[in-house]
């Protein structure tokens, strides 16, 4: 029994996690642009790996904000107007709780191939 394929795929979700905590941290900062993270099957297809952190250059929704118009240079028409994050709050907590229960079925797997080597142990010994 190998539990190598599991500790990848740890590694991988906990990665995903940490993109997806850093978008949510950054939803509500102009201009920020989230990220998602690509998965691949491992080597001889055991596991999970990440492939790539993709950013998501979708724009982000248009912010008014007329008090900035005072400092702002250029266009009289555009000197209130900034770009918000593109973050989606919804797809993050859908990221988040897909994460979790593979994070937490991957524990039970490791769990599972520890007790069973431990009752092999036992009817050997």
């Amino acid at each position: 029994m190998r539990v190598d394929a599991n500790l990848s795929a740890l590694d991988a979700f906990a990665i995903s996690q940490q993109v997806t905590a850093n978008n949510l941290a950054n939803a509500n900062t102009d201009g920020f642009k989230s990220s998602d993270v690509r998965l691949e099957t491992g080597p001889e297809g055991l596991g999970v790996s990440v492939a790539q952190i993709h950013v998501n250059e979708t724009p982000g929704p248009v912010m008014h904000y007329p008090d900035l118009s005072v400092q702002a240079e250029g266009d009289p028409a555009l000197r209130d107007v900034v770009e918000g994050s593109n973050t989606e709050y919804v797809r993050e907590t859908l990221n988040m709780i897909r994460d979790e229960n593979a994070y937490a079925a991957n524990v039970k797997s490791i769990q599972t191939q520890v007790e069973l080597l431990g009752s092999f142990i036992d009817e050997i010994a």
